[in-house]
C-alpha cells in the first residue's frame, strides 16, 4: 500500500500482556503493519484502565481492548465520556475461572475431573454457606467479559455476587501474586494467567469461560471515534494488518513460531504456558473467521444488557449505541480491501 494515502504512519498501539494480544504482536513481528506502510510501536500497559485512559487522551493511537470497554467509554462509565469505535474483533473465548489451590481442594470431594459449571457452582455455594466471612473473587476490570461471566455463573448457581462474595478488580498480571498472598479465593481472567497459577501451584482452573458463555467476543481493537474520523485510511490499514495477523494465527503450523514471538521480553515474557499448549486446551480460544472477527451487534447488545443488569448503566437505546461503537460496515470494508496474498 502506498504511504501517500495514509494520514499517519508512525503509530503507538497499546496491549495488555495476555495470549490474546497475539494479533498485535504478530502484525508487528511478521511485517503485516510494515506491508501497510505503518511503523508501529507496541506499548505494554499494566492495566485496562491505563489502556482506556491513554487511548482517550491520545497518548495511544489505539489498542487491544476488552470487548465491553469501547461501549463503556462511549457511555462514560467509570471515566469521562469518550466515544469509541471498533471495526474488528481480535479473539473469542480464552478466559477461565481459577480457584485457589486451598479452595479447590476443599471443593474437590464434590467434583469430578470434568465437572460442569453447575456442579462446581453447587459445591462453591455450599462452601460459602459454611464460611464466617465472604470470600473474595477478582476480575480484570469492571467492564469486561470476565466480570459479566463470573457474575452470570455465580447467579445461575444461586450465589448472589453482590452479597455472598466480595468482587474486586485486579490487573491480569497481578492475579497470581494476589492469590498467592491469600487476598483472593478465585478469579476470572484470560490466559496465560490461569495456567501460570496452576504451574506454580497457586490455583486450579475450575471452569472455562466457554462453559459459561460459548463463543463470546473477548478482545477487540478500538480507537476513539475522533481519531477514526481524522485517520480513515490509516485506520483501515491498521485493521487490515491485524486481520492478516489473525488469519496467520489460524494455521496450526504457525503456532510454534507464534509462541516464540509472543514470549519475547517486550510482550508476554513468560515461558510457563506456551501458546501452542494453551490453544490445545478446552479454552477454545480463536483468532480468525467471520464468527470471530466481525464486531457483532448481538454481542454489543449482550454487553449493554449486562451493564444494565448489574447497575452500571441506567439503560437507553441499545441498538443505537451498539451500532455507533461496533462498526460492521467498517469490518466489511476491511475485508473487501485485504491484499490478495493475505
Amino acid at each position: 500500500m502506498s504511504t501517500a494515502t495514509l494520514e499517519k504512519t508512525e503509530l503507538k498501539l497499546g496491549f495488555v500482556p495476555l495470549l490474546d494480544s497475539a494479533p498485535l504482536v504478530i502484525a508487528r513481528e511478521k511485517g503485516f503493519f510494515q506491508r501497510e506502510g505503518l511503523n508501529v510501536v507496541l506499548s505494554r500497559e499494566p492495566t485496562w484502565a491505563s489502556i482506556r485512559d491513554k487511548v482517550s487522551f491520545g497518548l495511544l493511537d489505539g489498542a487491544q481492548m476488552l470487548s465491553p470497554m469501547p461501549l463503556a467509554s462511549t457511555l462514560g462509565l467509570g471515566s469521562q465520556i469518550t466515544p469509541m469505535v471498533t471495526g474488528l474483533a481480535l479473539s473469542t473465548n480464552g478466559n477461565a475461572i481459577t480457584l485457589s489451590s486451598q479452595l479447590y481442594q476443599a471443593l474437590s470431594p464434590k467434583l469430578r475431573s470434568r465437572s460442569s459449571a453447575a456442579e462446581v457452582g453447587s459445591a462453591l455455594k455450599q462452601w460459602i454457606s459454611e464460611q464466617p466471612i465472604k470470600p473474595n473473587f477478582a476480575t480484570v476490570f469492571p467492564y469486561s467479559c470476565q466480570h459479566y461471566q463470573l457474575r452470570y455463573w455465580l447467579t445461575a448457581c444461586g450465589i448472589d455476587p453482590d452479597n455472598d462474595v466480595t468482587l474486586l478488580a485486579v490487573p491480569p498480571t497481578k492475579m497470581v501474586s494476589t492469590m498467592q498472598q491469600g487476598l483472593i479465593d478465585g478469579y476470572c481472567a484470560g490466559e496465560p494467567w490461569n495456567s501460570i497459577a496452576e504451574a506454580e501451584g497457586v490455583g486450579k482452573i475450575a471452569l472455562t469461560g466457554y462453559q459459561v458463555w460459548s463463543d463470546s467476543i473477548e478482545k477487540v481493537f478500538a480507537v476513539t471515534q475522533r481519531w477514526a474520523l481524522a485517520h480513515p485510511n490509516t485506520h483501515l490499514a491498521v485493521l487490515r494488518a491485524l486481520l492478516a495477523a489473525c488469519e496467520w494465527l489460524s494455521h496450526e503450523e504457525n503456532l510454534a513460531e507464534a509462541d516464540r514471538l509472543i514470549a519475547l521480553p517486550p510482550y508476554l515474557d513468560r515461558s510457563v504456558c506456551p501458546m501452542l499448549q494453551a490453544r490445545s486446551t478446552p479454552l477454545m480460544q480463536s483468532f480468525y473467521g467471520d464468527e470471530v472477527n466481525a464486531p457483532a451487534l448481538s454481542h454489543a447488545n449482550l454487553m449493554l444488557e449486562q451493564m444494565e443488569r448489574w447497575g452500571q448503566w441506567r439503560g437507553g437505546d441499545h441498538a443505537e449505541i451498539a451500532r455507533s461503537v461496533y462498526d460492521m460496515d467498517l469490518y466489511q470494508t476491511v475485508q473487501h480491501t485485504m491484499p490478495a496474498c493475505a
